[in-house]
């Protein structure tokens, strides 16, 4: 009985016809749809950002006498440079034309096209922006406004609908074209397919041959139900298994190499070298986690010879944390020169970012501004780990915490209000240390968090050592403490170190001078500082600091206490009665000559003091004496050589004070600013 036979050769022609056709219009139809709301999406950023730009132009035409100078011209030029451009004008805030094409119609009121209507668009417009248009133009209007917020005008740019139609008709064209090509290139296969069909031997063997070439895509087709075709299935299905192990190989690869190029710019973004400035040298390590992060740390020197120095982390990892990091990095070097207050441009850094970071994203930063001849660092911190500060005096450390907030945390204004600027004084040999959260987070293997305290105890022991043998260190230990296991979070380590060998030569002291801040700026740069927590307990370093001062160490130990007393009194008046909340400055200046050893210098942010109300002293009249107090400002103008007040400064209340060994007890003069 034979079997009626079907021509496989038109049944195999026309299904792949069929197949390809229908398969490659749907995704005509599908391409042309995306075609058009890729090109509307980008003619709507595009127009928004030429509105934009005219709008930052016309914020400073607008505040002249004759804005239509500068305005015309530029609009003439826009219109002129992109002819898809329907109109482009800039109004005053009375609605008057002061920008157009065409010159005449400069001051007169403008009269918006017809039927111009809101419509759905994907574009992040700002407040007071708008897109716009009707069956002709696309219109996009952005305000002006002035440097104080002031609204001045409106500046408008229409793009006429038919530069999006010309586009998509054209890519409609191509689309053809690739069908066509597509519908060729099935009807050949359908041939080849049929030919092997017929041949079942010469298929398979062919089949296995492409297989060993590495082409996993063309089906051996062999249809009988006889062994060879059981076979030739086996092999198809082996085939596709292999292009799908394949796809996944190189998927995988495909995105090792994006996270790499990621990580590599983030490296990129990061100082190459230590930074070195007077006796300041500035240093960093990142150690990047299994995953790209958002830590960066900066070193920037600034026109005034300072140095900013920032050190960031963005909540969360991936390639979105290292692209809102690269954002701010640039953000900071472009407006670094513009504020002098650390807490200034962490606000206005945070005003930037709002609009790309999400509810519930957030940045942790401090920054600081290095005067490198005072020997201060002005700082802010929001919500970034607190600065630990290891002091060369008497080896101690501490934790200088903070109560700001991170940036785009809460939103509406509130982190201006948690922020406050910091001085603190370095004085030779001090380091200042700033980490990232990954360092004091590490986990060891049953999850106990490293922690602050494990990281101060090898400041203590190793920093004398100086910057590097405290770098090698921290990440030694942190290593050991997750088991050399890739760290979960990048660790970012920043030093400030100050050399202490850098300090400069003293000035002559035959008493304190009368400009304050002058003696302020040289105590500074001579860098016998300390700084001491508004805290009674705090004052027993002033003893083991005055036996290491030049001048002082070769003194005997009660005249050094008759010092320490003195001093003592001093800081003691100013947090008990001054309320002072913030650290002291205390810095000391040696003297040039033998007759007198220097003179101190304290600097408290508390409540002023008024000299002209210290009564003379008179043991057996003082409204005091009876309640036992009192004699406190008694001995520090007995032990001290002359003692100048200077209260309610910019920096502060200042007090300058000469100490002349020779004649310690002997009555002082006292002089009032």
């Amino acid at each position: 009985m034979s079997r009626a036979r079907v021509g496989m050769r038109g049944v195999v022609i026309s299904v792949t016809v069929a197949i390809v056709a229908a398969a490659v219009l749907a995704v005509g139809i599908a391409a042309e749809r995306n075609t058009r709301r890729a090109l509307t999406r980008e003619a709507e950023a595009r127009l928004l950002l030429e509105s934009r730009n005219l709008a930052l132009t016309a914020s400073g035409a607008l505040l002249s006498d004759l804005p239509e100078l500068t305005l015309q011209p530029v609009v003439r030029e826009l219109c002129e440079s992109r002819a898809e451009l329907a109109f482009a004008v800039v109004l005053d805030h009375r609605g008057f034309v002061q920008g157009h094409r065409d010159v005449r119609e400069l001051g007169r009121p403008w009269q918006a096209p017809a039927h111009l209507a809101s419509g759905p668009t994907e574009a992040r417009l700002r407040p007071g922006e708008s897109l716009t248009g009707n069956r002709d133009i696309l219109v996009a209007t952005v305000p002006v406004m002035s440097a104080a917020g002031q609204r001045l005008g409106t500046a408008s740019v229409a793009l006429r609908r038919g530069y999006v139609e010309r586009a998509v008709a054209a890519a409609r064209r191509e689309q053809l074209v690739l069908v066509g090509l597509v519908l060729a290139a099935g009807i050949a296969l359908a041939f080849g397919v049929l030919t092997l069909l017929l041949r079942p031997i010469g298929a398979l063997r062919a089949g296995l041959e492409r297989i060993g070439r590495g082409d996993l895509d063309t089906p051996i087709g062999i249809t009988d139900r006889t062994e060879l075709g059981l076979l030739a299935d086996t092999v198809d299905a082996m085939a596709g298994q292999l292009k799908v192990a394949q796809r996944e190989v190189l998927e995988k690869e495909r995105l090792a190499h994006e996270v790499e190029l990621a990580r590599d710019l983030q490296q990129r973004l990061l100082p190459s070298r230590p930074h070195t400035s007077g006796p300041f040298m500035l240093r960093g390590t990142h150690r990047a986690a299994a995953e790209v992060g958002g830590d960066a740390f900066d070193v920037l020197p600034m026109a005034d010879g300072r140095v900013a120095v920032a050190i960031a982390d963005v909540a969360g990892k991936g390639l979105g944390g290292c692209l809102v990091m690269a954002m701010l990095s640039a953000t900071t070097r472009a407006l670094r020169e513009s504020y002098r207050s650390p807490s200034a441009l962490l606000v206005a850094l945070e005003e930037q970012l709002l609009a790309t970071l999400r509810p519930g994203e957030f940045v942790t930063m401090f920054y600081g501004l290095l005067d490198p001849k005072a020997g201060t660092l002005t700082w802010a911190s929001a919500g970034h780990v607190p600065p630990l500060i290891w002091r060369a005096a008497d080896g101690a450390a501490e934790w200088h915490r903070t109560r700001g907030i991170p940036l785009g945390a809460v939103r509406g204004g509130v982190l201006r209000g948690t922020l406050e600027d910091r001085v603190t004084v370095l004085a030779p040999g001090d380091r200042l240390f700033q980490f990232t959260d990954g360092m004091l987070e590490a986990h060891d293997p049953h999850g106990e968090q490293f922690g602050f305290e494990r990281i101060a105890t090898i400041v203590r022991e190793r920093a004398g050592e100086g910057p590097d043998a405290v770098l090698d260190a921290l990440h030694a230990a942190v290593s050991r403490w997750t088991g050399d296991a890739m760290p979960e979070d990048d660790q970012t380590l920043l030093v400030l170190a100050r050399d202490p060998e850098a300090a400069d030569a003293a000035p002559p002291a035959a008493g304190p001078p009368r400009d304050a801040l002058a003696a302020l700026a040289a105590a500074r740069a001579h860098g016998h500082g300390l700084e001491l927590p508004a805290r009674a307990d705090a004052l027993d370093r002033l003893g083991p600091w005055l036996a290491r001062l030049d001048g002082l160490a070769a003194l005997p130990d009660a005249t050094r206490l008759i010092v320490e007393v003195a001093l003592h009194e001093l800081c003691a008046n100013a947090i008990e009665h001054g309320q002072a909340q913030e650290p002291l400055e205390l810095a000391w200046v040696p003297g040039a000559g033998a007759g007198r050893a220097g003179w101190f210098l304290l600097r408290d942010r508390g409540l002023p003091f008024h000299p002209a109300r210290r009564q003379p002293w008179d043991a057996a009249h003082h409204p005091a004496w009876g309640l036992g107090r009192g004699l406190g400002l008694e001995l520090v103008h007995r032990i001290l050589a002359n003692v100048v007040f200077r209260p309610g400064t910019p920096e502060g209340n200042v007090t300058m004070m000469s100490f002349d060994p020779v004649r310690a007890l002997a009555p002082k003069e006292q002089r009032h600013g």
